[in-house]
């Protein structure tokens, strides 16, 4: 067995997905000596939407991306269907959030998002796996990785461990971090297409999900890609009490079984396999921070309870941990990384307990029913439904609606 080569680094970022990247970009802009392993290379597939909210657009400016490339795919807001109603609901107009939203694969965006951080000074090495956390007297001083191409085991000390490496987040688990089962937990599945029906600027969204005359606690969407593709899913909620009999598989069948047949989403339209994957959400995996070592986005179970998206919070969590990090390191004083749980709580923790709430009242297919029937075809509801969705305020635009939601989100405990 080859002997074991050493690297040194400040900080070590296993993950180049989006949170990854946007901690090593943040700490590399500080000057900060980063490393980021990635265990494929670029361009890679994942399992997403690839819809970017205001929220996730925001992240995407932080991080110095030119969101009018041509990459990118604009949209001015959400299109939603029920089987009696169909709305459009444009973007609101804050002062801390652009009023468009973006579409793009994460096969381009991750790649464009790892570049962006090698750019800023990250040192970026792919097709290398972390393995397992290097432990000492309880503390995580780095990884040992693998690398491809038959090269041997890698060691890779660090003064801090930024872990973005996924909901099953193998360096968490060994270093203790569980799932909470009382957080609601979602699957996934999306597939390409390619049909000659044009959606417009628009997210388009089904919050009711039919399988026959079965109503299912989930949601589906079809987003337009730059290239005149489109990308169509669909995600369950586990608060559904048949979820364990409903594989992602079947729902995105069900799905597909909805949509009108002239629309063209045929297997001949289908681009690639049908793929799915987990959604751990409302900061579900726990603790967010071990010593030496903080979790990032799906790592920690950032996914928003309200509507599954998960670019967001992976990106603003890696910026909250690149700042702490380099705080914590300029300092001296590597324990105030350990505040990272406490920041994530208070920024995070209304927001997410309402998300919790919000998924056991649509686990009950009665609640899911009235609400479709009832509150949907509601224009002002519907509009502060979205903003509420998607966690679009700032409590200082003027708007009452954007007041009213600020507010209410402050009565309610961080938990």
């Amino acid at each position: 067995m080859p002997e074991a080569r050493t690297i040194d680094t400040d900080v070590l970022v296993v993950g180049a997905g989006p949170g990854g990247s946007a901690a090593a970009y943040h700490l590399a802009r500080h000057g900060m000596d980063v490393t980021v392993i990635e265990k494929t290379g670029f361009p890679r597939e994942k399992v997403c939407g690839d819809g970017l909210t205001p929220r996730s657009v925001r992240a995407l400016i932080r991080m110095g991306i030119d969101t009018q490339d041509p990459g990118f795919e604009r949209v001015v807001g959400l299109r939603v269907y029920s089987r009696r109603t169909t709305i459009e609901l444009r973007w609101p107009e804050l002062r801390d959030f652009p009023d468009y939203g973006l579409v793009r694969t994460r096969m381009d965006l991750d790649a464009l998002l790892a570049r962006r951080a090698v750019a800023a000074g990250a040192r970026l090495m792919e097709r290398t796996e972390g393995t397992s956390p290097i432990m000492r007297d309880g503390w995580v001083q780095g990884v040992l990785a693998r690398g491809g191409d038959g090269e041997g085991p890698i060691q890779i000390h660090a003064r801090l461990v930024l872990a973005a490496d996924g909901a099953p987040s193998k360096l968490g688990t060994q270093a203790g971090v569980r799932r909470d089962a009382t957080r609601p937990l979602g699957i996934a599945a999306r597939r390409y297409y390619r049909i000659a029906r044009d959606p417009g600027p628009w997210f388009e969204s089904w919050l009711d999900l039919w399988e026959g005359d079965r109503i299912l606690p989930g949601y589906g969407w079809l987003f337009p890609l730059p290239d005149g593709t489109v990308n169509l899913g669909a995600g369950l909620l586990n608060t559904f009490k048949g979820f364990r009999d409903v594989s992602a598989q079947r729902l995105f069948g069900a799905f597909v079984a909805m949509m009108p047949p002239e629309w063209g989403l045929t297997e001949e339209a289908a681009i690639g396999r049908v793929l799915s994957g987990p959604l751990p959400m409302g900061g579900s995996r726990q603790p967010a921070a071990v010593p030496g070592m903080l979790l990032i986005g799906d790592a920690a179970g950032m996914v928003n309870p309200f509507n599954g998206e998960g670019i967001a919070y992976a990106m603003e969590s890696g910026e909250l941990a690149a700042e702490l990090t380099y705080e914590a390191l300029t300092r001296g004083r590597p324990a105030l990384a350990q505040m990272y749980p406490t920041v994530l709580r208070q920024r995070y923790g209304p927001y997410f307990s309402l998300g919790r709430g919000f998924a056991r009242a649509i686990g009950h297919p009665s609640v899911m029913r009235a609400s479709t029937r009832y509150l949907l075809p509601n224009q002002p509801i519907m509009s502060f439904a979205m903003r509420v969705l998607a966690n679009l305020t700032d409590g200082r635009s003027g708007d009452a609606q954007d007041r009213l939601m600020y507010a209410f989100e402050r009565l309610v405990p961080a938990a």
